[in-house]
């Protein structure tokens, strides 16, 4: 004769809860695999397109700002007192023109200025 106790579970096997423990973590890794994935994919699409620098150098500053402002670019002005170029003149610019960037990249004109 068997004795059924009361309120009792059944013993799992260790098989079993190995089983149950392989799953339990195959889940978990395609969790953090799809987070990883949509993460790139955000980066990826939320990034600008790309765009070659346009040469600026020898331009007045406002010409420069309008040609890199029409590329999507953004301008960051430097002085530079003392240049031999005349005084709103273009004399340097970062990057180089021709380098392909992503929009709105930062593009730094160095503008001779008097002092």
């Amino acid at each position: 004769m068997t004795s059924v106790v009361s309120g009792s579970q059944p013993q799992r096997t260790i098989g079993a809860w190995l089983k149950h423990l392989v799953w339990r973590v195959m889940f978990v890794s395609l969790l953090v695999l799809a987070f990883i994935a949509g993460s790139i994919a955000t980066c990826y699409v939320t990034r600008g397109e790309r765009v070659a620098v346009p040469n600026v150098v020898g331009k007045t500053e406002p010409e420069a700002r309008e040609i890199l402002e029409k590329q999507g670019l953004r301008v960051v002005i430097i002085e530079v007192p003392d240049a031999p170029e005349p005084v709103g003149t273009v004399v340097r610019q970062n990057p180089k023109a021709g380098s392909v960037v992503r929009r709105p990249f930062p593009v730094k004109i160095n503008v001779s200025r008097a002092q």
